[in-house]
Order: C-alpha cells, then structure tokens, then sequence
C-alpha cells in the first residue's frame, strides 16, 4: 500500500485554511488508498523561505531518504514558495520514485521527463503570477498611502468615510470608546468596563493605552477635514 505524507502552509495572498487542506488531504488519501503517515504542517511559517520551513526541510528529507511513496497536497503552490526551490523538489521526487498528488488535480505525471519538464513550467508561471500579484498589492498601499489614504483596518470607534479613504466617527462605537475611557479614568477594572460596554477586554486595554488624543491624531491626520491641509497637495480618490 502507499504510504503518503501529506504537507500543509498557507500562502502569503490566500487561502484555503490549514484546517481545510488537512480535511482534503485526508479525504484524498482514503479515496485512493494509501496509508496516511502523517500530515507536516508549517502553517502560518509560509512567509519565511523554504529553506526556513522546518516541516517542508522535514518533507524534504523523507523524500531524499526514500522514505516515503507519495506527497500529498491541497494544491500545487504548497510545494514550495518559489521556482527554484519547486524545480528541485520534482527533480528529487523523479529520481527517488516518489509520487506528487494534490486534491486539486490529482497525480502529477513527473515520470516522462517532458511531463516533469512541463510541471517545472508550469511552476515558474505559477511563482511569477504571485509575485506579480504581490506587487500589485503593494503598488495599491503605496498609492493609498500617497493620496492620504489610510491604511488597514479602522481602529474600533472609528470608520471608513464614504471615500474608503479617510476616517470618520462610527457614532455608536465612538459613543462606547468616550465611556470606555472615562470608566477607565475613574479607576474601573478592564473587565467590568468591557462587561458593561459589550467588549472585548482586549478592546478595552487597547484604548485606554491609547487615549483620546490617538484617536483625535487619526482623525486630523486621515479625517475628512485632512483633504483641505494644505500639506497634501495630492487628489484624494472619490
């Protein structure tokens, strides 16, 4: 019988949760069945470079023993995080006889060496669709940022104009922010005050670290008042 190892990351722009590519895995080698090893997760590690993955060096090695029959993965960009590092992987895979299956679209053929060639291809196209995809992401903060823009997601008692660009009060957020602060002013514990206001504790302490003036800051910095400063001379997006 097979014995597979399944492998699992999640990406820098994606993605199908770890959780969910472990159930695929699973589903996946019960349906053709092999023998299940074990599934390495490197998880929220992806950012990193391959050679930074302990579980992927760990997968690495397997295959380099000949420890192993079959990789499985949700889907081919689990392999590796760039060409280079995809290449030798399906090299090393080729010449130990070990097989490559993802959920997505089942057995890669790396036998024929112009099939393997075709994947390599295939994972170079694949790692510069994401760079550039990354790119694109970036090049959006950076225009966001240059126009005055913020950027992320509003701190709590605060809101997106109707720009998506500036700041604003959110009404009955910033009506809980006020009484947070002056609850915390009077000496109120953190979870009383979350308690009664219908928070977070985390909420709570992330305010009261603030205190009014960092959200009056954001408010002049990004608020709508913000686009008549005479310090930003650029259009801001409608």
């Amino acid at each position: 019988m097979t014995e597979a190892w399944g492998y699992t990351r999640l990406s820098q722009t994606s993605d199908t949760s770890i959780d969910r590519q472990k159930r695929h895995i699973v589903s996946y080698t019960d349906e053709h069945g092999f023998t299940l090893a074990g599934i390495l997760d490197d998880g929220e590690r992806s950012s990193g470079f391959d050679a930074a993955r302990e579980k992927y060096q760990e997968l690495r090695k397997l295959v380099s023993d000949g420890d192993l029959d079959a990789i499985v993965v949700n889907d081919k960009k689990r392999l590796a995080r760039d060409f280079d590092e995809t290449m030798r992987l399906i090299l090393d895979c080729r010449e130990q006889d070990v097989e490559i299956h993802t959920h997505r679209d089942g057995q890669l053929d790396i036998s024929d060496p112009m099939n393997a060639s075709i994947e390599v291809l295939r994972a170079a196209s694949d790692h510069e669709a994401k760079l550039e995809e990354i790119e694109k992401a970036k090049e959006a903060v950076r225009e966001r940022v240059d126009n005055g823009c913020y950027h992320g997601t509003p701190p709590f008692g605060l809101r997106f104009a109707e720009d998506k660009c500036h700041l604003e009060k959110a009404e009955e957020q910033f009506d809980q922010l006020e009484t947070i602060l002056e609850r915390r002013e009077d000496g109120d514990r953190v979870v009383d005050v979350a308690e009664d206001v219908g928070v977070s504790t985390a909420t709570v302490s992330r305010a009261t670290s603030r205190g009014i003036e960092w959200y009056e800051e954001k408010l002049a910095e990004y608020g709508l008042d913000a686009q008549s400063d005479p310090k930003r001379q650029t259009e801001t997006p409608g």
